[in-house]
Formats: structure tokens, C-alpha cells, sequence
């Protein structure tokens, strides 16, 4: 049986999601009582993004390989090093860092902590938007997001 294509819209909802909240972030004056809930918006934004780009590049690269099996139980750091072989990704070490930065989230936090998460949120929403189109390129997908709408 053959699994179902792979549709990466909720990953290009996730991301069109984590530009919004960024947006919205940054138009808030600093002295709003509504910048550390859009704060928390983009946070999350963060790490659901950030879920489904590693969910979706290990199942990008299980239907190009010979033994998916093999690829399903790879390491987090044999996983990067086979999307960065692949042309899938640009730098593994890049996206440890996402991986740190998504594990931060997990924790209890300060605000200091709240605010460094939210501004690298900007960032990884480039390199995400990379691998969506490399993804996209790898399974033929039409609906090609070339650049950052916002």
C-alpha cells in the first residue's frame, strides 16, 4: 500500500501563522499590556513550526529512500545529516540550534528568556521557508512558496 502524498499545506499555514504573529509583535508599542501575550503567540508559532518542518523532512526523506525503516528510527543527528546529503537542508548545525531553541520552550522561562525565543523566531522562519521549498522542490509540489509573503 502506498502512504498518502505528502501535503505540506500545514506547514505553509504554520509559517504564513508564525510571520502574522511576528508582525503583529513587533507593531506593538513596548509599553502595550498585549506585547507579552502576542509574545506568547509567536512562541508558539515557534514551536509548531517547528514540529511539523522536522516531521515533514523525515517524511520527505523516507519516501526517497530505499529502506524507510531505516530512516524512520535515524537520530535527530543522522536525520540532519541525511536532509543536509539530500539537499534538503542547508546546514545540519542550523537546525541543532532550532532544536535548542525549541527545547527552551519546553522549560519554564523568564522574561528574558520569553523575549531571546521570540526574536530568533524571526530567523528560523527564513530557514523554514527554505526547507519548505526545498521540500516542495523534492516531491514536485506546484504550490511553491518562493519568498516570505509578509
Amino acid at each position: 500500500m502506498t502512504p498518502p502524498p505528502i501535503d505540506l499545506t500545514p506547514l505553509r499555514k504554520a509559517l504564513d501563522a508564525l510571520d502574522g504573529a511576528l508582525h503583529y509583535w513587533h507593531a506593538e508599542p513596548d509599553d502595550s499590556g498585549r506585547k507579552p501575550h502576542l509574545r506568547a503567540g509567536v512562541i508558539q508559532s515557534f514551536e509548531f513550526s517547528y514540529e511539523l518542518a522536522v516531521r515533514l523532512l523525515r517524511r520527505v526523506l523516507m519516501e526517497r529512500a530505499i529502506a524507510a525503516p531505516l530512516v524512520a528510527d535515524l537520530s535527530f543527528n543522522d536525520l540532519l545529516r541525511a536532509a543536509a546529503d539530500a539537499g534538503l537542508i542547508a546546514d545540519p548545525l542550523t537546525w541543532r540550534r532550532w532544536r535548542d531553541w525549541r527545547n527552551r520552550t519546553r522549560h519554564g522561562y523568564d522574561e528574558t528568556q520569553a523575549e531571546s525565543i521570540a526574536n530568533v523566531a524571526q530567523t528560523f522562519a527564513g530557514d523554514a521557508r527554505d526547507l519548505l521549498n526545498r521540500l516542495a522542490d523534492a516531491i514536485g509540489d506546484g504550490d511553491h512558496p518562493t519568498a516570505n509573503p509578509t
